[in-house]
């Protein structure tokens, strides 16, 4: 005898067993107990819901000679007629039989009383495949249908049939799967079967199923088969390796891994995870499907903290999502996922898949060479992150020495030419020794007119090169002049800008900016320990955009 797919072995032939259609099985139930059974009905859903599997429930529910609470019994000589060999039950594909004159042939039969059983049944599968010509030849029969006959039309695409058809047929539309429902009956099969299954691998299963019942029967017969012993005398248990080998994806730990590099910024660990990736023979395509599920679910995570029932997982990877979302911002997660989205349509046009990913993912690691608001954004989120865990440390107290250094005469400014050579003769000049923090009493001098023409040249040209230090410069409170040097002084409350500003890689950047835009002039930057009354000048523009408010 030939094997038969797991799916048609263990098909349901009671409406009980039907997985997670109760909305739908307990009406049918109810109209075979009363006897309201309707001339037409209309069976969508996506596919492997169990449309054609309830269709043929029902056919044999209705010709039951001794139906047990709306159930077929399965004992009477209707019950124990084969569906695909009664002339009585008539399956149709629309898909093969779209054409009006086969439609014709079908429903002429129709007029006729049936055989051997009380209803005659008409289960047209793909009905939106149907031609325009036959759909009007079924909805001549469909007005003025005979007192024997039943339709059931099954369909994928209901919007696509007219709503002629709709209007005259009683309408079930079938849900997608749960994970859970999914889990548990694919293990109840493969019990049955002689095998055993680990609880990861199972949820592999299930989840790559997308709510469909026969997707995930075919990818455990599929396991079965793989992991199987070649005899068959012993018991096969299928592991996650298993699935995960037949699926060509990759495990979770190795997408929270790579999630870490693309979060972080790492693009050597990143590179290195897609190599792995591409050595171990997966597919790139399920790979990026895996990847966007991934951070899929880190966003919801991000929006909406705890929700193992809207992502189908355990609470324990619901813990781990949302301890990798609380590292990320959410600006991050959006372009990684839409960028992923993006991504994959366009991997089945390219010669070389892996590059396309590379590139994408660098994108995404790095927003400050975009220009875009989202990478902005992103940008921002990651600044306030670093702020808060305190990665920026503010500088120790400088010397004069240290302060005239800082003016733009030292090494670091040696490649900005004649302005660097400015400077050289700017620090000669003797400067007050102004510590980073001055106390709540220092009185903030007004700025004069040169001190508002050097900050507005000086921050055009941090504006340039470092947008996003621009922005953290322009949160300063006052600035004003002296002793050649151009002073930027923050407030009490901006205390984690002036942390980051005064970092030894940050004033670098200061001091080429100011070499390159206010030399022979200097910077240097001020923490006050309280508020600043002086009111400063601010960009009437900013982005394009014009301020009103500050």
């Amino acid at each position: 005898m030939s094997y038969h797919a797991l799916y048609r072995q263990y098909r349901p032939s009671r409406f009980c067993e039907v997985v997670g259609q109760e909305h739908i099985t307990d009406v049918l139930r109810s109209q075979i107990r009363t006897g309201r059974i309707a001339h037409a009905y209309l069976f969508s859903g996506s596919r492997g819901t169990g449309k054609t599997s309830t269709a043929r429930i029902l056919a044999r529910a209705v010709n039951c000679l001794n139906p047990e609470d709306g159930e077929p019994c399965g004992k009477c000589a209707a019950c124990l007629t084969d569906v695909s060999e009664s002339i009585d039950i008539i399956e149709m594909d629309a898909a093969s039989n779209s054409k009006v004159d086969e439609m014709r042939a079908l429903l002429e039969k129709a007029e006729f009383a049936p055989i051997y059983l009380k209803t005659k049944v008409y289960i047209i599968d793909e009905a939106h495949m149907l031609s325009k010509s036959a759909n009007n030849a079924l909805l001549k029969t469909l007005e003025e249908p005979p007192a024997h006959v039943v339709f059931i039309l099954a369909t994928t695409e209901p919007q696509a049939l007219p709503a002629t058809i709709l209007s005259r047929c009683q309408r079930f539309d079938f849900r997608r799967l749960s994970v859970h429902n999914l889990a548990a009956n694919t293990r109840r099969v493969l019990h049955s079967a002689g095998a055993e299954i680990e609880d990861e691998a199972l949820m592999c299963i299930a989840r790559a199923a997308d709510g469909g019942m026969r997707d995930c029967l075919s990818i455990a017969d599929q396991c079965l088969s793989f992991c199987g012993d070649a005899d068959g005398t012993e018991q096969k248990l299928i592991t996650q390796q298993d699935v995960l080998s037949v699926l060509g994806s990759m495990n979770a730990d190795f997408l929270f891994d790579f999630a870490d590099s693309v979060l972080h910024s790492d693009t050597a660990a990143v590179m290195k995870n897609i190599e792995q990736v591409v050595s171990g023979g997966r597919d790139i395509g399920v790979f990026v499907q895996d990847l966007s599920n991934h951070f899929r679910s880190l966003l919801l995570a991000k929006v909406c903290g705890s929700c193992a029932d809207i992502l189908d997982c355990t609470q324990d990877t619901m813990e781990r999502y949302l301890a990798q979302a609380e590292s990320a911002g959410k600006a991050r997660l959006e372009r990684t996922l839409d960028a992923l989205m993006q991504l994959q349509p366009n991997l089945r046009w390219v010669t070389m898949p892996r590059v396309l990913l590379e590139s994408t993912l660098l994108k995404v690691c790095h927003p400050d060479e975009q220009t875009e608001m989202t990478a902005l954004v992103d940008r921002m989120e990651e600044l306030e992150r670093r702020l808060k865990s305190g990665a920026f440390v503010s500088a120790e107290p400088k010397t004069a020495s240290d302060s005239s250094q800082s003016s733009g005469s030292g090494p670091d400014n040696k490649e900005t030419g004649s302005a660097a050579s400015k400077n050289e003769k700017a620090a000669a000049k003797p400067k007050l020794p102004t510590p980073p923090v001055v106390s709540d009493s220092f009185e903030v001098p007004a700025a004069t007119p040169e001190a508002e023409e050097l900050f507005r040249a000086f921050m055009a040209a941090l504006m340039k090169t470092d947008m996003m230090l621009g922005i953290q410069i322009q949160l300063a409170a006052a600035h004003w002049l002296e002793n050649e040097n151009l002073f930027i002084c923050f407030d009490k409350s901006k205390r984690s800008n002036y942390n980051y500003a005064n970092t030894p890689e940050v004033k670098a950047k200061l001091r080429r900016a100011a070499g390159e835009s206010i030399a022979p002039h200097g910077v240097e930057l001020v923490l006050k320990d309280g508020s600043v009354a002086v009111k400063k000048d601010v960009p009437t523009e900013l982005f394009g955009v014009e301020i009103t408010e500050v």
